[in-house]
């Protein structure tokens, strides 16, 4: 399964950060098993078990499977909207940079940090390259 750790004594580690991160979208169709999430303020690190029997890679593309990058921006959605409380959807994207793709099978991390009210970082990054990153916004500022 998956297992949470904090470190530090930053306000965040507070009992209700650590319940958030047990709402992350572990059961959402799609979505990776979590093998961890670690609790390092201002940053969530989450890692994620990206195998080749997910439904986002069914003829994408046969026999070379690759992660979609709008899946890994919907990954991105669904953490920071369980982790920070955003109720609504994404209102734009800015900075988004696909580096590399994400082929399985593969450990994917996720790390995410909240960016003012309405504002989340994301980063995905395996075997020490960058496969992708941005900055959702979820309500105009």
């Amino acid at each position: 399964m998956y297992t949470i750790s904090d470190s530090g004594e930053h306000p965040a580690n507070s009992a209700s950060s650590r319940g958030r991160l047990k709402h992350l979208p572990m059961t959402e169709q799609g979505f990776p098993q979590v093998l961890s999430v670690t609790d390092q303020p201002p940053h969530t690190r989450i890692l994620l078990d990206v195998s080749s029997d997910l439904c986002w890679f069914r003829g994408h593309f046969p026999g070379q499977p690759v992660l979609p990058g709008i899946v890994q921006l919907h990954w991105a959605t669904l953490v920071c909207r369980a982790l920070y409380g955003f109720s609504e959807v994404p209102h734009e994207v800015k900075r988004l940079k696909f580096k590399k793709v994400v082929v399985p099978p593969r450990a994917l991390e996720l790390v995410v940090s909240q960016q003012g009210e309405h504002e989340a970082l994301f980063r995905f990054s395996s075997a020490g390259d960058v496969n992708s990153e941005g900055k959702i916004l979820f309500s105009e500022t």
